[in-house]
């Protein structure tokens, strides 16, 4: 029991010790959400692999998937069956996103913070308001629940942006047909992709990596992708290597499967450019006798 006595002021610390923000997407009826989840529960078990479920949570990966500074102390993922149906999570640092359905036409993602020391807010430093703001960490209490809403909401932006690349029972061919012909825009003929051609494969396994769904990418992201053993100090190669690269974007732009950002040198991916990426990369991870069990 509180007690006080009159005119006694009591000060209070409210704080959140876990917060959990959902995001749900309607279907028209349970049947169509039933159409398609199993190849999302599927496509987000085997294709979220560990750095892409740190850039869910907004973490710096890089393109050779190392992590940017602080290792996590664990990223798990899980996939159970529930009375109301199947629910995949993934954690990192206690910090989980979900998927699962939901009064049965619910498709709902769900970011739930029990760490909040693993993301940062824009404030004064111990609240000294004649300092000047920077990025720290992230207190419990409820002046920073604004801040926790920002990054629950952004993790379930991205987890979904990640799920919309997901092959949804359309055929290889129907996918990813239109880019094996050539195409012709603006009255310039552009070559045909070849997906099992090495060059062109290593293009769209860069455009399926998960940072480039988020920030889209620019020409020296791709410059050291395809040709990471150029010299540095060689500036003739170097420029050669950088004109192929803009080369294969003008390429990928001609094929709609990116889109340059307006007044920046940066491209991202398009929907259908997610969508051709991840079947590739999906029929290629597969051995010839699943693909025979497929086909029987």
């Amino acid at each position: 029991m509180i007690e006080r006595t009159v005119g006694e002021a009591m000060n209070y610390y409210w704080s959140a010790d876990e917060t959990e923000w959902a995001s749900d997407v309607m279907f028209r009826s349970a049947r169509d959400l039933d159409s398609v989840f199993p190849s999302l529960l599927r496509f987000g078990l085997i294709s979220a692999q560990s750095s892409q479920v740190m850039r869910f949570f907004g973490k710096r990966v890089g393109q050779d998937g190392r992590i940017r500074g602080r290792a996590p102390e664990e990223i798990t993922s899980d996939l159970r069956q529930r009375y109301e149906g199947f629910r995949l999570k993934h954690w990192v640092n206690r910090n989980s996103v979900k998927m699962y359905n939901k009064a049965g036409s619910v498709l709902r993602i769900e970011t739930t913070i029990n760490n909040n020391r693993d993301f940062k807010v824009f404030r004064c430093p111990n609240d000294d308001e004649s300092r000047p703001a920077s990025w720290q960490k992230m207190r419990k209490g409820v002046a920073d629940l604004h801040r926790r809403s920002q990054v629950s909401q952004a993790c379930n932006e991205r987890y979904l942006d990640y799920l919309a690349s997901a092959n949804l029972n359309e055929t290889l061919q129907k996918t990813a047909g239109e880019i094996c012909s050539p195409v012709v825009k603006k009255g310039r003929r552009h070559r045909a992709l070849n997906p099992w051609r090495p060059e062109d494969f290593r293009i769209l396994e860069f455009l399926a990596r998960g940072e480039n769904h988020i920030n889209g990418f620019r020409n020296r992201d791709l410059l050291v992708w395809l040709y990471p053993r150029d010299p540095q100090g060689d500036k003739d190669t170097r420029r050669r290597a950088s004109a192929r690269a803009t080369r294969r974007i003008g390429l990928l732009r001609a094929h709609g499967l990116v889109r340059k950002v307006p007044k920046e040198s940066r491209y991202v991916l398009s929907a259908k450019g997610r969508k051709v990426a991840a079947a590739i990369l999906a029929a290629s991870s597969a051995d010839t006798k699943q693909l025979m069990a497929m086909a029987a």
